[in-house]
């Protein structure tokens, strides 16, 4: 797919986006999703770490370095009312626009409350962990604990736009003439939780063990692939996680708090790397072949498991999205097809970044930004 073996992972299974009210949710899921330490990804929407909730967990392990409580100066209801007004504006407004966004709605409806307000804003904006604090107060949950405003920069119809004009790709594999090494990837070969044949399927099963100890070829192609790169919305601020990672230890860190560096960060921590782009492809056409011979049986078995769709990419059969079809000589020699329409995205892999590279801070200049925030504090005091 073009990509580099210091970065990319493989995402299976790998279904049709079809456009839609759950489109947006889909896709940003794949970006919510902390990837694993493994060449492939299996990837469910619903498991693992995700992004959003564990930087919720991270930031409530993070101190000010000074507590600004907008609630209790301006008051409860007050707070609640400015709360509402905000979240039915298009879009949740930068924290660089607070102070004086509220200072213009305070004067028609809290004008006693509008200067101290405003001013607590302004201070907040000294400190990045306040400021990321306070950004994601203002992403409510429902019921079901879904944030309402959980958002990336960038949405589904961004991406299809930019599918549909990205770039034709074909390529053509041979088991007998591969390089299987992986041990110059990023995972130094590390792999887990890859299916056999098809989508769900054991890898040591009978059936996928003959199929990967015989020849097999494959030939795709793609009227499109692009590697769509994206940013998470508002609820998230990227200097406050800067801070954190650059800080083992002491601020912004609180001591009281279960949650630290090391089960964020460190090698056993819940948030050490993330996907910072997915490859999307769509006008999907791939053509497996395997020259073992299969029983009858087995072939009954291959044919009957097509929906879940079957390696490499196991893109199960979605109505009138994408199709698969096993079909077989009179040798008992397989041959699978798999089709997607074209404008329909699917997304076949991601890159990863460590936390490290992810926040793009290094140690210096992220301690410089918070004893520089500490020294405007004082300075304004």
């Amino acid at each position: 797919m073009g990509q580099s073996t210091d970065s990319f992972q493989i995402i299976q299974p790998a279904p049709p986006i079809a456009s839609g009210s759950a489109a947006n949710n889909i896709f940003w899921s794949y970006y919510n999703n902390i990837p694993p330490f493994s060449l492939t990804q299996q990837y469910a929407a619903s498991g693992g770490n995700q992004f959003y909730n564990d930087y919720r967990g991270l930031l409530s392990a993070l101190v000010p370095s000074r507590e600004i409580d907008v609630k209790a100066d301006i008051g409860a209801a007050n707070y609640a009312k400015w709360q509402a007004y905000v979240l039915k504006l298009p879009s949740i407004p930068s924290m660089n626009q607070m102070p004086t966004m509220f200072r213009n709605w305070a004067m028609f409806y809290a004008p006693s409350v509008a200067n101290i307000g405003s001013s607590d804003y302004a201070a907040i904006l000294l400190d990045p962990i306040a400021t990321a604090q306070n950004e994601l107060a203002l992403v409510y949950t429902n019921e079901k604990g879904i944030p309402l405003n959980f958002d990336w920069q960038l949405s589904y119809d961004d991406m299809v736009n930019q599918l549909n004009s990205s770039p034709q790709r074909a390529f053509t594999f041979n088991s007998n003439s591969m390089d299987s090494n992986v041990s110059n990837s990023w995972t130094g070969g590390s792999d887990s939780g890859f299916f056999g044949l098809w989508g769900g399927s054991s890898s040591t099963s009978s059936i996928s063990e003959q199929f990967a100890s015989s020849n097999v070829t494959v030939n795709a192609s793609f009227d499109n692939v692009l590697v769509f790169a994206n940013t998470p919305g508002a609820w998230y601020y990227s200097s406050a996680m800067g801070l954190a990672y650059a800080n083992q230890t002491g601020n912004p860190w609180s001591p009281n708090s279960s949650i630290n560096w090391n089960n964020t960060f460190g090698t056993n921590g819940n948030m050490q790397r993330f996907g910072a782009n997915v490859i999307v492809a769509s006008g999907m056409s791939v053509t497996v072949t395997s020259d073992a011979s299969y029983s009858t049986l087995d072939q009954q078995t291959i044919t009957s498991s097509g929906s879940a769709g079957f390696w490499p990419f196991y893109c199960g059969s979605s109505g009138s999205s994408s199709t698969n079809t096993a079909t077989f000589n009179e040798n008992g020699n397989l041959q699978i097809t798999t089709s997607s329409i074209k404008g329909v995205p699917i997304v076949l892999g991601t890159n990863v970044l460590s936390a490290g590279e992810f926040v793009g801070h290094s140690s210096a200049p992220a301690n410089a930004l918070y004893a520089l925030a500490k020294t405007f504090e004082e300075v304004n005091a």
